[in-house]
């Protein structure tokens, strides 16, 4: 782009050349239409000039956005981290005595309260998990963990968990697999029975009587697009008798943090996220979702996934309540947790496999102990004060005595959180609160490997 002097002094000469030994009135021609020329000129070069200014002024306002934005996704991610923590943190003990209790005798009467509390905090729970899975969502975090998966076993337990909720009501729930379904599937179970969870405790919330039925079934419908041999489609559909939907309603279903109309929330409770997170989770697994509905006689909601089939069918034994494990695996434990009840909940647990573990209630103590005396598995708590558990592990690891196996419980449950811990140095990982069955799974686990020789 020429300068202002430049051109200036390009119109000059050109204006010498044009008038020199012509006449007045080509002088006058060639005087306007330069003039009208650098006119011209000038306004676009001052106009460029603004207009760069205006995008230089437009990109800092979009990287400040972006700096805002950024800012404001980390805020939201700390602020549901801790909150996580802080309500699962309580929730642990809660859960926790409640499993170790409904391991006692207890009569008709306090089995009922038994199995009210548990309702009751699973339902907390899954609204916890909702709020983290529809962030992880949103940031794009959210990834699925294919494994073989027993069908029977999922949708059985789905119904059971609302089992309890219907034996008041005039209500039918009921569940039927149809005889070509495959046994077992490869897919993420534990997202399959999040969406079913959502959608039958849909069902279950708006149906005051009738029948409530999960029916899982092979579609037949051409093969998908992408569809790789081995492959199938299975399809999921829950049909209740319910309140139902206004047809014009039906589309905001599936908005995040949406009812149907403002009195659904306050009647029947809830956030709206988990019609919202099961459409993004069948969408993941390469399927669709859909719903029919008719007010007042009940609504159909139907989804498909891609799957393959598992040709063996392995039958899960029953877990014994609390097994003795100590005299199989003689295990020397040490326990790293700050919170008396948590603390409390873990040994009775540990006692009742048979183990003694020693206590420590921070990092710092866990190095002192680890000092005094040789453990073969330290569960260790992360969020702990004066040191927290990943810092702990840091130093063990970098330390040349012996390497225990180290496990996480915490309340902080992203999949971020896992892999944080696992690549700090821990071996395992298990979340607030713990299932019972899950933490004897892992003694087990740990206990096999530890006390089995190694083979040279």
């Amino acid at each position: 782009m020429l300068s202002l002097p430049l051109m200036t002094t390009v119109l000059a000469n050109l204006f010498l050349f044009l008038t020199s030994g012509g006449s007045p009135l080509l002088v006058l021609a060639a005087g306007l239409t330069i003039g009208i020329v650098a006119c011209c000129l000038v306004f676009c070069l001052l106009t460029i000039r603004r207009l760069k200014a205006r995008a230089a002024q437009l990109r800092l306002q979009a990287d400040q956005q972006a700096r805002l934005t950024d800012e404001a996704l980390r805020a939201k991610s700390f602020f549901l981290t801790n909150m996580s923590h802080e309500i699962r943190t309580p929730m642990n003990g809660i859960m926790g005595m409640t499993s170790l209790l409904d391991t006692t005798s207890l009569n008709k009467e306090q089995r009922g309260y038994i199995d009210t509390i548990q309702s009751c905090g699973d339902t907390l729970l899954t609204v916890i998990n909702n709020i983290l899975d529809f962030s992880a969502i949103e940031n794009g975090k959210i990834t699925l963990e294919e494994k073989n998966t027993d069908v029977r076993t999922c949708v059985e337990g789905v119904i059971e968990m609302f089992q309890s909720q219907t034996l008041n009501e005039d209500i039918l729930l009921h569940a039927y697999i149809e005889d070509d379904v495959p046994a077992r599937i490869f897919t993420d179970g534990q997202r399959l029975r999040q969406i079913l969870i959502n959608i039958v405790g849909n069902a279950v919330k708006f149906t005051r009587q009738g029948e409530i039925r999960l029916r899982v079934f092979l579609p037949q419908t051409h093969p998908p697009e992408g569809y790789m041999p081995g492959q199938l489609r299975l399809g999921f559909e829950v049909k209740d008798t319910g309140i139902g939907i206004m047809p014009g309603q039906i589309h905001r279903l599936f908005q995040p943090f949406s009812q149907v109309d403002s009195s659904v929330t306050r009647k029947f409770g809830g956030i709206g996220l988990g019609l919202s997170i099961s459409e993004r989770l069948v969408l993941l697994m390469n399927g669709r979702i859909n719903v029919e509905s008719q007010p007042g006689l009940g609504s159909t909601f139907r989804f498909t996934i891609l799957t393959k089939p598992v040709a063996n069918r392995i039958v899960p034994s029953p877990t014994p309540a609390i097994p003795v494990l100590a005299d199989k695996y003689p295990l020397r434990i040490l326990l790293a947790e700050d919170n008396p009840i948590n603390q409390q909940l873990a040994l009775i647990i540990l006692n009742k496999m048979g183990y003694e573990p020693s206590l420590a209630a921070n990092g710092k103590e866990v190095l002192d102990q680890l000092k005094k005396r040789v453990f073969d598995l330290v569960f260790m708590d992360i969020q702990m004060p004066e040191m927290d558990g990943l810092e702990a592990t840091r130093l063990i690891r970098a330390g040349h005595g012996a390497q225990p196996i180290i496990i996480a419980i915490t309340a902080n449950v992203t999949r971020q959180d896992r892999e944080d811990c696992l690549a700090g140095g821990m071996n395992d990982y298990l979340s607030k609160p713990v299932d019972l069955e899950h933490m004897i799974h892992t003694v087990e686990k740990w206990g096999r490997q530890i006390t089995t020789p190694a083979v040279s």
